[in-house]
């Protein structure tokens, strides 16, 4: 499977990694558990692993690195995502309107994602 690291600590050798099948995240513990020991996975790194499941939970097992450091900026990425804007409000636009040549109509509204 392939998976994305969110989070990562080389010092505790902690890592938690999203998963392409969209389930559980897993967590990987331990360089026993890479398959090059001296590789270790930083945030946004893509990798390959297996996992099994203890106590509910993913463990990430045989972790290899696909590609390394190409999306450092994730973590930051997803923060972001969750703050809300510091003002919502509707977008609207004006759209042409080809019948108020003709008549005297106001121009219709229309919404703009």
């Amino acid at each position: 499977m392939i998976g994305v690291i969110l989070w990562s600590s080389p010092a505790k050798e902690k890592a938690v990694i999203w998963c392409e099948d969209h389930g559980a995240l897993a967590y990987l513990q331990g360089k026993e558990h890479l398959l090059i020991a001296t590789e270790w996975p930083e945030a946004g790194d893509l990798v390959e692993l297996e996992f099994e499941v203890s106590a509910g939970v993913r463990q990430a097992r045989f972790v290899s690195l696909v590609a390394g450091n190409k999306r450092s900026e994730l973590p930051g990425l997803l923060r972001d995502m969750g703050e809300k804007p510091a003002q919502a409000r509707p977008v609207l636009r004006v759209i042409s309107n080809p019948e108020a040549e003709t008549q005297e109509r106001p121009l219709k509204l229309a919404a703009a994602r």
